[in-house]
């Protein structure tokens, strides 16, 4: 009876553990649904608190009134400068700026007169988008996605460019998160003042075509034989856009390294910009050298290449240097004088060159262009000629020319010459030549396009035979210059023109430049820029009131820089 007394128990003691367990998990199952209705309910209402918020962001007005910086250093390149302009910014951030409230600071760093340094904290992480108007001006809206270190940043740090002088200003910011919903819309009013030293545009005139304009601004370089030093900016309706300072000289292109932009702001001196307008690098060629009519940068060499002249030598705009972007290196790549000496000791020697010195300009190189990692092609006014060296880096060695005349009749130089096929005028006095590849083309074909001025004259060429060049002009008077596009073919040794059109006539200095799908140009002498379609009909042009010329005009879009797409 004891033996059957304690199996009993036993199973009683079972049932009541497998009663309890049962309780048990009844009560974690109940706690779970608890806890799931509860985080339910919780995730409906933090949804829908959300939700309110995003319906809540409306565009709205915020108070803005842009600081300016004290300095007691003058010279905006220099280290000092820029340290003042970051110490008093530093000072700033330490206060709560949000986006609600950003602090913003009109031409922080020195380097654009109308920009605006723009500051503040959120806790959404997110991207901005700035609307800048002018429309007492007649601006075009000029809207961007702006770049920051990160693509969805809590901390928002922006260079606000387009501001237009001499009107008010509306600056519309608007933050998205990930999922591109709205956290953010404001807009603010500043009024930048009239500058009086930006060369207004006298005219706009409307051309045939119908193709809409690239977006970007325009850039005049070299106002007025650099006699004022500065870049001046222009949107698509001719409206001045800011000013960029130069020291002195003018600077002949802007180029794009890294995450910064690089110009020269001296006679032997470039700058690196980065995105916020600081300067964070400065580069010095030395006191033998001084920049002329072009520098360009070598990607895989990492350097910019510039042409220079060689203040101890008595010739004059024939010189070709490089400068390491890392170290700051100056070398000199090429003499062209040791690559032309025939042409060199047969040069007229006029008592003054153009510029009213006594440098003898034989060979006038006036721009360059990268045709693959080692070889280039360059520009000489003074013989009309394209010259194309290999190997610039190593052992720099003629390839070939391209000549339309007979100056090099009776010398050795006539070997380098490509041939010419179809009936066409050479380029005369040409400026800005570029390098175009094509996928579709066969390997060892490109196109070089370039603004042919037209102009038919050498001051150190007198058996110069201009019979050759039919239709060019003087220095005073001309018809037109030309856009010039030739195929070459460097396999079969030949070039042959394959689109050209007429652009108002300039003697000298002007450009044309390759857009995504238009050609921008700037015609020195006529005070005319603007933009035609690839099909060469004009789309607009605008002209400008300065004494003499823009050495150019270029246009950037500054996607990649301040921009992202």
């Amino acid at each position: 009876m004891s033996y059957l007394k304690g199996m009993i128990e036993e199973m009683q003691e079972i049932e009541g553990k497998k009663h309890r367990k049962k309780k048990v998990i009844v009560c974690i199952l109940a706690v779970l649904v608890l806890l799931t209705a509860g985080f339910l309910g919780y995730r409906v209402y933090a949804n829908y608190k959300e939700e309110q918020f995003f319906k809540s962001v409306k565009l709205r007005e915020i108070k803005v009134k842009p600081m300016t910086l004290k300095h007691k250093e003058k010279d905006v390149f220099t280290e000092a400068y820029q340290k003042e302009s970051q110490d008093q910014i530093d000072k700033q951030k330490k206060k709560n700026y949000t986006i609600q409230k950003p602090m913003v600071i009109q031409n922080a760093y020195g380097t654009n007169t109308t920009a605006l340094y723009y500051y503040g904290k959120t806790d959404r992480a997110s991207y901005a988008v700035c609307t800048v108007e002018a429309p007492n001006a007649g601006a075009a809206v000029y809207k961007h996605k702006l770049k920051s270190k990160k693509k969805y940043s809590t901390t928002h740090e922006y260079q606000i460019i387009g501001l237009s002088a001499g009107t008010r200003n509306k600056v519309t910011m608007e933050f998205f998160n990930e999922e591109n919903r709205a956290v953010e819309k404001q807009y603010f009013y500043v009024d930048i003042p009239e500058d009086d030293v930006i060369p207004r545009i006298l005219k706009k005139s409307k051309g045939s075509s119908e193709q809409k304009m690239e977006d970007g601004l325009f850039a005049l370089l070299g106002h007025d034989k650099a006699q004022n030093a500065n870049i001046y900016l222009y949107d698509n309706n001719g409206v001045n856009r800011g000013r960029m300072p130069l020291n002195d000289y003018r600077t002949d292109r802007l180029l794009f390294i890294g995450d910064d932009m690089a110009y020269s702001y001296d006679f032997n001196k470039i700058a690196m910009v980065n995105r916020l307008g600081k300067v964070t690098k400065t580069y010095d060629l030395g006191e033998n050298y001084e920049f002329h009519h072009d520098f360009l940068y070598a990607e895989k060499q990492n350097k910019i290449i510039c042409l220079v002249n060689d203040k101890k030598q008595d010739t004059i705009e024939d010189i070709v240097i490089s400068v390491d972007v890392k170290t700051g290196e100056v070398k000199e790549l090429i003499d062209f004088e040791d690559y032309f000496k025939t042409m060199r000791l047969l040069a007229y020697r006029p008592k003054k060159n153009t510029y009213g010195g006594t440098g003898l300009d034989w060979l006038h190189l006036n721009s360059m262009n990268m045709i693959d990692d080692d070889s280039m092609i360059f520009s000489s006014r003074e013989q009309s000629t394209l010259i194309k060296m290999k190997n610039v880096f190593e052992k720099p060695e003629v390839d070939y020319l391209i000549h339309g005349g007979t100056i090099y009749n009776g010398t050795d130089y006539k070997k380098y010459l490509l041939k010419k096929e179809g009936n066409f005028v050479g380029q005369a006095g040409q400026h800005t030549i570029s390098v175009e590849h094509d996928k579709s083309l066969p390997k060892g074909q490109y196109y070089l396009y370039m603004f042919n001025n037209n102009y038919g004259y050498s001051a150190t060429i007198k058996n110069f035979d201009w019979s050759m060049f039919p239709g060019t002009g003087t220095m005073k008077e001309g018809e037109k210059s030309m856009y010039y596009k030739y195929l070459v073919d460097e396999n079969k040794r030949t070039y042959k023109l394959v689109q050209s059109f007429s652009i108002p006539y300039s003697p000298i200095v002007s450009s044309v430049e390759h857009l995504k799908n238009n050609i921008s140009f700037g015609s020195g002498t006529s005070k005319t820029f603007g933009e035609y379609d690839k099909d060469g009909k004009l789309i607009y042009s605008f002209y400008y009131d300065v004494d003499k010329y823009s050495y150019r005009v270029m246009k950037y879009d500054f996607e990649g820089y301040l921009f992202r797409e």
